[in-house]
């Protein structure tokens, strides 16, 4: 896109004012200004020469020049000002140069906080800068004493760059507080041997993974670390942490937070959630582009979640849910726990394709508090189930379970107390009915003469 006429004069102006800047006589197209702009470091080489006026008084170009020079020097002043194309080169000109070893904080333009410790500012990802903050090492009393705290909406990815290890640094509380928007820490390894975590990552609540090769653990104090992490998942065992897990939890391996990204056992389902109050779990990531999508994200197959939080059904939308399909492609998975997946879905009546999952190992509070009158179990594996703790606890309405004449649970390792807990109207095939005595995961088989149960063989 053209920005429209654009006075030459702008155009020299820019450059003239880079030249100063770096004490050179160096001729720039209007497409190498953005990159000259971002090599200036305060170095000036001695031979700054101003070029006069072009014969040619007005041009047109394009828009991505201008936005280039700009993001360039937001990325040198470490402000968030939109500048026109007649105030760049007085910005330029003011540039003043932040030297000297410090660890400080970078806001990219791609949403990455990357932390490092560098003589100038530099992105070691090679990332845009779009601003600048200096990190105090001494640490924080709250959230709202970062300087970086304004910013916190916008931050989708932390990169901890290397050269932060070995730095001595103890104190992270709050560092990465209420980085709602967050998805993944990388490079974790180099904050080894901090002390403090204080609500470092409270309310982090689209945070998935936080990366590391490895790490070393001295966290003394760590209150609420990770209050509010519902979606954060373990890289070896699926392990989330609950509102009052401590900092002994920031570690690899089994019970731990923490994923080596060179040892990554997890493996993702979609969750597309429709505005006819469909949700469809499937192992494409890609939603019906013919239907109207409500919400959509990812959930983890190996997740050990602690409560609802980390669906694509919230609390805004939660009551909207009223029907849900398991695709064709949710038998691939090896393990699959299907933790608090509907829990408190108080609308949810109507759910197909039971049948279609495979190697289900946990339906722990799965249809809690559910809608259902009647559920479909036909074609479904239950040969690995381990717990059906509260599984179906709730749902007062659900009158059939209908399940394949063959169906069996383990004979051993199985676990599941109240899984039918307050289930009022439930009937199994040969007549049983629901008894508030007989409400563990055991009255989950046929009814059938010598077999009191709560499933119906169809």
């Amino acid at each position: 896109m053209a920005v429209g006429t654009i006075n030459t004069s702008i155009l020299t102006d820019i450059a003239n004012a880079i030249r100063y800047q770096n004490g050179t006589a160096t001729l720039y197209k209007p497409r190498q200004m953005a990159a000259a702009v971002a090599a200036l470091d305060g170095t000036d080489a001695g031979n700054y020469q101003a070029q006069p006026y072009k014969a040619l008084e007005s041009g047109i170009l394009s828009e991505r020049v201008f936005e280039g020079i700009a993001d360039a020097i937001r990325g040198q002043n470490g402000e968030s000002t939109l500048y026109r194309p007649e105030d760049m080169a007085p910005a330029i000109l003011a540039l003043e140069w932040d030297v000297g070893f410090k660890v400080r904080a970078l806001l990219l333009t791609n949403g990455t906080l990357e932390i490092n410790y560098y003589e100038r500012r530099y992105s070691a990802s090679g990332g845009t800068i779009q601003q600048v903050f200096e990190v105090d090492t001494a640490g924080y009393s709250s959230a709202s004493a970062r300087p970086w705290d304004s910013i916190k909406l916008d931050v989708k990815r932390v990169y901890i760059d290397s050269s932060i290890a070995g730095l001595g640094i103890t104190n992270c509380a709050y560092w990465f507080n209420a980085f709602a928007n967050c998805t993944e820490v990388v490079g974790f390894e180099n904050l080894s041997d901090f002390t403090n975590g204080t609500q470092m990552f409270t309310s982090c609540g689209a945070l998935e993974t936080i990366y590391a090769t490895s790490f070393t653990n001295a966290i003394a104090s760590s209150g609420s670390m990770f209050y509010g992490c519902s979606r954060l998942v373990g890289g070896t065992d699926g392990f989330v942490p609950s509102t009052t897990s401590a900092g002994s939890v920031c570690k690899l391996g089994a019970g731990g937070v923490l994923t080596n990204p060179n040892a990554d056992n997890r493996t993702w389902f979609w969750g597309h959630f429709y505005a006819d109050g469909q949700a469809v779990l499937t192992a494409t990531a890609t939603p019906d582009s013919t239907r109207e999508l409500l919400a959509s994200g990812r959930i983890c197959a190996i997740g050990k979640y602690q409560g609802m939080g980390f669906t694509p059904w919230d609390a805004s939308n939660r009551p909207q849910l009223t029907s849900v399909h398991f695709a064709s492609d949710m038998g691939g998975f090896a393990d699959l726990k299907l933790i608090y997946l509907f829990y408190s879905c108080s609308n949810l009546a109507t759910i197909t394709g039971l049948g279609n999952l495979a190697n289900v190992s946990s339906l722990r509070y799965t249809f809690s508090s559910c809608a259902f009158t009647e559920m479909d179990f036909r074609g479904f594996d239950p040969s690995h189930l381990t717990d059906l703790f509260y599984a179906f606890a709730g749902c007062g309405s659900l009158t059939t379970i209908y399940a394949d004449a063959t169906w069996a649970l383990p004979t051993s390792g199985i676990s599941g107390m109240q899984c039918f807990y307050n289930y009022r109207s439930l009937v199994g095939g040969n007549g049983t009915a629901w008894s508030s005595g007989n409400t563990s995961y055991t009255y989950m088989r046929i009814d059938k003469t010598g077999q009191a149960g709560y499933l119906t063989a169809a």
